[in-house]
């Protein structure tokens, strides 16, 4: 039996509400049991996974505008998550590493998360969840036209 769709479904607008809901709750929690926020869980994720890495790596990894990117990093830095220092391949560039206290504090945020999305898993159900992984990957791998 066909599936009734509205004839707009308005894919745009229920991604941001979705987006900012699970925004919004990661960063409660975040900010509760590992004293950072989504923001800085994202580069610290990226930190972990990747080593260190130029500003503007951490710009197009994350789809954050550069300006966004070094507010984010220097209250990371002044936080003490995060070392910056002058890219020595390219002295107009900073290079970004974690510290001791942001490798705990991703460790610990990449915990709350998997928890968070095992709960959303079980919420949504191994199909479910198994297409938004697919759809949500080909919106961030691809670009979209709009």
């Amino acid at each position: 039996m066909a599936k009734a769709r509205a004839v707009d479904r308005r894919l745009f607008l229920l991604t941001e509400i979705a987006a900012r809901r699970l925004n919004r709750a990661a960063d409660l929690r975040l900010k509760s049991e590992a004293g950072i926020s989504a923001a800085q869980a994202a580069v610290l994720f990226l930190l972990l996974r990747r080593g260190e890495r130029r500003m503007g790596a951490i710009s197009e990894v994350l789809s954050l505008n550069p300006p966004a990117v070094t507010g984010l990093v220097d209250r990371m830095v002044k936080a003490g998550l995060v070392g910056k220092k002058t890219d020595p391949g390219d002295r107009r560039g900073a290079v970004v590493a974690l510290t001791a206290k942001g490798r705990k504090a991703g460790l610990a945020a990449d915990t709350i998360l998997k928890d968070m999305n095992a709960a959303l898993e079980e919420k949504l159900g191994e199909d479910a969840a198994d297409s938004l992984h697919d759809a949500l990957t080909l919106i961030a791998t691809t670009d979209i036209e709009t």
